[in-house]
């Protein structure tokens, strides 16, 4: 009977590692494809990505600053955020306005964007630039419909940067002021 008592726990045990405790199936072994710091992302550039308030990213410089182009379609109002090299945190600068050329039908269009100081920029500085009401033509359903340029003047040097909605891929050539993106 002694046998019987310490036979049946055995078993018992037996069976429980036999079936394990939920779906032995699902095991697999960790392996360096799994380790995430081998891996690069598959575009470490943020250009398509949206900007804190919602809008496009678009580089100015060598990634010195970064412009967030945010559209209001039912007001028909265009923003655009000065933005630093992190794509993330404001960067107030000595401007009054700049201008957006929008490309749409057979002559572009220059929309100039007034400052628009947040409480967090400096006397004399702002990183927020808003165009007039209605001063988006009313073909720019949305901000997909926005393809053109913003140009910018910080501490005396021109930057231009280029809007477009390429999603097929990152546009590697977009890196000077010289762009050309009739592929839309």
């Amino acid at each position: 009977m002694d046998n019987w008592k310490l036979s049946l726990p055995a078993a018992t045990l037996c069976v429980a590692m036999i079936c394990g405790c939920g779906g032995g199936e699902e095991y697999r072994e960790f392996g360096d494809a799994d380790d995430v710091t081998n891996t690069a992302p598959a575009d470490d550039h943020h250009h398509h990505d949206l900007g804190p308030n919602g809008g496009h990213l678009v580089e100015l410089g060598d990634e010195q600053y970064h412009a967030e182009v945010v559209l209001d379609a039912f007001k028909r109002i265009l923003t655009v955020y000065i933005l630093g090299p992190d794509a993330k945190s404001p960067a107030p600068i000595a401007a009054e306005e700049i201008t957006f050329t929008l490309e749409a039908g057979d002559e572009p269009q220059a929309i100039t964007l007034t400052a628009m100081p947040v409480e967090s920029d400096g006397p004399g500085q702002a990183s927020r630039f808003a165009s007039d009401a209605d001063a988006v033509p009313e073909s720019v359903e949305d901000a997909e419909d926005l393809h053109g340029s913003v140009a910018v003047t910080i501490d005396g040097t021109s930057l231009t940067g280029e809007v477009s909605h390429d999603h097929h891929g990152h546009d590697h050539h977009e890196h000077g002021d010289e762009h050309d993106h009739h592929d839309h």
